[in-house]
């Protein structure tokens, strides 16, 4: 029994260090059921979700994991250059914190140009401000082309710039005349910081060391 302190403290530091890892943005509707907005900025502080272009859809089927919707993007064959979407800014971003976008695609056909993409970039001004400035030496996203009529989760990280305080995530499908009619339908989208080697090295001590305290009991 006097090893219990010990071992409850243990666990608490484990506990405290699992909160300060897991203070992600949070995506607002990360399943897309609406409404959507017109202007994705902030109304008193508070992100007003995904603000569609060129006609992103809320779907009722195929959803994941058994969510009620999904956001459904359509391309027809050999209609041209399109790229229908939808795009959300999170406040909050840390310069120098290196974050995670990840979401979940179901695509019906092949692709034969372009494809579905999720991207991750960062804006300078604050929510609600009059203007922003995108950084492009800071937008990275991932290319989505298969595989066919199964749920996959596709991910894109980027570190914040000096300065950027807003994130910006883009789910979309470009269309560049593909030869054959398709969707992609994304849903589940998440947005979280990568943990710090250091921190992850804190958590391995804090979960290390009740198992060590109870061995040496024995």
């Amino acid at each position: 029994m006097k090893m219990l302190p010990k071992v409850i403290t243990g666990v608490i530091g484990v506990a405290a260090a699992l909160a300060v890892s897991a203070q992600a943005q949070v995506i607002v509707d990360p399943n897309f059921s609406g409404p959507y907005t017109a202007n994705p900025v902030t109304v008193a502080g508070v992100n007003q979700g995904w603000a569609p272009f060129s006609a992103g859809l809320i779907a009722t089927t195929p959803t994941y994991n058994g969510a009620a919707t999904s956001l459904g993007l359509a391309l027809g064959a050999q209609d041209g250059w399109g790229t229908p979407g939808a795009y959300q800014i999170d406040s909050g971003i840390t310069p120098g914190v290196k974050y995670t976008v990840s979401a979940w695609v179901y695509q019906t056909a092949a692709a034969t140009t372009a494809g579905g993409l999720l991207q991750l970039g960062f804006e300078t001004a604050a929510l609600g401000g009059a203007s922003t400035v995108e950084n492009p030496g800071n937008t990275v996203g991932i290319t989505i082309n298969g595989p066919l009529d199964v749920w996959t989760q596709y991910s894109v990280s980027a570190t914040a710039p000096a300065g950027f305080t807003d994130a910006v995530v883009y789910t979309m499908a470009q269309d560049y005349n593909n030869a054959n009619p398709l969707a992609f339908y994304f849903d589940g989208v998440s947005i979280a910081p990568v943990p710090e080697p250091a921190t992850i090295a804190l958590l391995g001590m804090g979960l290390a060391l009740p198992l060590y305290l109870i061995r040496r009991r024995k």
